[in-house]
């Protein structure tokens, strides 16, 4: 089982009236399949996994497995404030054919890291295929230790983990004294260049469900060493980051990759659509840098 190479964290597609839109999602998971992507990252931070219930997730999960092909398998996002929901999720993602499984600790209240270690064994003791912790502190309200997480490594309960961190030295405490095979992935966009070259195994990168082929080829770069590539690709993932920041999250995202390569759109309450000054400002942001966008398409 891969875990290398580049990740997708997908966004969530809804109806027109709020409603969990099946094929619009299976359609927007066709085309990164097509586009070469490695592994699609369902029901993570750009896919709304708060706002979708457990009903919602089966019908989600199976829309976008069915609509794999070409290699790209499924990750999917199962922590949870409470364990028990947790390993609900994780018994879930399995069902769904799920080849690997990302967890963020349990969020809200902070657990002891004693207890955040029960609850990562209990998602270990439920699940067949490898799961990763998601370090994302500033959503979370506290960050996992390097120490901690290497640890439960060690015992066989964690294979890797996403630092979304947006720390270059996180990262690297991260690949310092991991355990052998442990695998680190940035999930910070303007990192994936620096992270691959210190050895992390690949990128989870959010602007790919925009510019799709540019981050497939920024991390393969990276991957063989070729730096100059990779630093070139990496500017343009940069000043894209830069764009999607002119718009709320992840409402610039969709409709960025609806603008730029037709994908398809949807959003729910409260992480509407943009706002008509937001789009102009989105737009406006976007204006001088769209045909080389277009380019990397």
């Amino acid at each position: 089982m891969s875990l290398e190479g580049l990740i997708v964290p997908t966004p969530t597609l809804f109806g027109d009236r709020g409603e969990l839109d099946e094929e619009r999602n299976a359609r927007f998971s066709r085309d990164l399949c097509v586009r070469g992507v490695d592994h699609l990252f369902v029901l993570g931070s750009l896919g709304e996994f708060p706002s979708v219930d457990e009903p919602e997730r089966d019908r989600l999960l199976a829309a976008v497995a069915a609509a794999l092909s070409g290699g790209t398998d499924l990750w999917v996002g199962c922590g949870a404030p409470s364990t028990a929901q947790a390993v609900r999720f994780v018994r879930q993602a399995e069902r769904a054919g799920a080849r690997a499984l990302v967890a963020v600790p349990p969020y809200y209240l902070h657990p002891t890291e004693a207890a955040i270690g029960r609850y990562y064994r209990a998602l270990r003791a439920e699940a067949t295929v490898p799961l990763l912790a998601y370090n994302i502190p500033s959503l979370v309200g506290y960050a996992l230790r390097p120490e901690f997480v290497h640890a439960l490594g060690r015992d066989g309960v964690l294979a890797g983990v996403k630092d979304t961190s947006g720390s270059l030295p996180s990262v690297r405490a991260f690949l310092h004294d991991a355990p052998a095979g442990f695998r680190v992935f940035p999930g910070d966009d303007r990192l994936a260049s620096d992270a691959i070259a210190a050895g992390a195994a690949g990128a989870v990168m959010g602007t790919a469900n925009v510019l799709p082929g540019l981050a497939v080829r920024l991390v393969a770069a990276a991957r063989r060493g070729d730096v100059a590539t990779a630093r070139s690709l990496q500017a343009v993932v940069d000043r894209l980051v830069g764009v999607l920041g002119a718009g709320p999250f992840p409402a610039a995202g969709k409709y960025l990759a609806a603008h730029l390569r037709g994908a398809p759109e949807g959003y729910r309450s409260p992480y509407d659509r943009l706002t008509p000054e937001e789009e102009r400002a989105v737009r406006a942001a976007l204006a001088p840098l769209e045909s080389e966008f277009l380019g990397q398409l």
